[in-house]
């Protein structure tokens, strides 16, 4: 099994990765996002993709279309260079001293790479609206961190404890 993010659904621009490198994928966007988050969208954003937690929801189940995500069209752009910020932040290693493992940057770094392209390609027109409104509507968020890694907790916990 395995897991694939998109950018849309029609579109053939894709992130192939094993459940391993998922889960490291999103412990280190997790780190480097839940530091750099200032805004309630940024946070958003960030609990939003730890919430991709195969220990809670099953592996290779948590592949999915960035257009999907929670975006907010009146700070799209803001948001979209919040999250790029983030995937390069990955790449200098922001966080990684509260991870118990050293992720195989020969693996992560392409990812990372392919994660801030698909990133680029991403337009407002792509947003669904309904999403975020549907998401909020089923979250309780209170934007605590987990008090050893740091991350945004989510309805699952810590993602980063969740893979220790």
């Amino acid at each position: 099994m395995s897991n694939i993010i998109m950018l849309h659904p029609k579109g053939n621009d894709a992130i192939h990765m094993s459940n391993g490198l998922t889960a490291v994928l999103i412990d280190t966007l997790s780190l480097s996002g839940s530091q750099l988050a200032q805004t309630v969208e940024q946070k958003h954003l960030i609990i939003w993709l730890s919430e991709k937690d195969q220990s809670k929801v099953g592996i290779g189940t948590v592949g999915f279309d960035i257009c999907e995500m929670p975006w907010n069209i009146q700070t799209f752009e803001q948001d979209k260079a919040f999250l790029i910020k983030t995937a390069s932040e990955v790449k200098n290693k922001l966080m990684w001293e509260y991870l118990d493992y050293i992720p195989n940057k020969k693996l992560l770094f392409p990812c990372i790479d392919k994660w801030i392209e698909l990133l680029s390609k991403m337009k407002k027109e792509y947003i669904q609206p309904e999403i975020l409104q549907e998401w909020l509507a089923e979250e309780e968020l209170f934007y605590r961190k987990c008090p050893k890694h740091h991350t945004f907790l989510t309805v699952f916990g810590c993602h980063v404890c969740n893979h220790s």
